[in-house]
This record gives structure tokens, sequence and C-alpha cells, in this order.
């Protein structure tokens, strides 16, 4: 007997001929995950603090560089005027690093059941404190 599309039931399709399985799916949107992602280790937050930040003047040597390993001709020319293109690779690099700089967003989620330390005052003391993250905490960033 043929079955009708009403009668399919994959688990990650919401049947919309099915109430059962409209609700599945609504209840689904609302689990949080059980498993909490591996923390960012601490040693790998503290180098990122000494970082230099973009260069594009770097980035576009980096990429000249790799054209000579790809066997590219670099190198001023025969009349010892800069290639145009190693002008344009640093245009380029220029470029990115600009778009990265001031257009970029960056923005953040930490998911319920996390950890944090909190801190603050009352009144004249100050106060210091463990804490669950009990809803998504959101924020933003600036990439250099």
């Amino acid at each position: 007997m043929a079955k009708l599309g009403c009668e399919d039931n994959n688990p990650r399709q919401i049947n919309f001929k099915q109430p059962k399985s409209i609700l599945n799916g609504l209840l689904n949107l609302f689990k949080v995950p059980r498993e909490l992602p591996t923390p960012t280790p601490k040693a790998l937050i503290l180098a990122a603090k000494g970082r230099p930040g973009l260069s594009p003047k770097l980035i576009a040597s980096r990429i000249i560089q790799r054209q000579a390993e790809a066997g590219i001709p670099v190198g001023p020319l025969p009349s010892g005027k800069i290639s145009p293109g190693e002008i344009m690779e640093k245009i380029r690099a220029e470029e990115m690093v600009k778009a990265i700089t001031t257009e970029m967003k960056i923005e953040l989620a930490i998911t319920p059941g996390g950890k944090s330390i909190v801190s603050g005052t009352a009144g004249p003391l100050p106060v210091v404190g463990n804490a669950v993250i009990a809803d998504i905490l959101g924020g933003s960033a600036v990439a250099s």
C-alpha cells in the first residue's frame, strides 16, 4: 500500500498535517542543550591580548612571498619600478584590513547554565560572588 505524504514521520521535519508533529516541533524549539561547550583554555585567552593586530603591510608581504614560492614572478620591473601586481596586493590587503576593523560585526552569545563571577557594590561594601547564567547573554566586540 502506498504511503500518503501526511503519513511520513521524519523527526527532523515538521509535518504540518499532523498536530503531534507540530507540537513536537514547537517543544524542540525550547530545549536547552545538555552538553556544555568546551571552555576556551585560559592560556589561549591570555595569549590573545598580546597579539599585535592586523597589519596590511605584513599581509601584503606574506602574499607576495607566497606568490614567489608558487613560481609567480615578483620583484621590481626591469625599469626599476614597483610591479603593478605588488601594488595591487598592498591595496587589496589595506582594503581587507579596513573592512575588518571598521565594518566587521562580532556578536557574542553565552548559553544558560554557565558559571560566572559577579562583582559590584552594595552601598559602601564591595561584593564578589559566583552566579549561574540563567538566560542567553549577548554582546558585541570590535576587531583590531
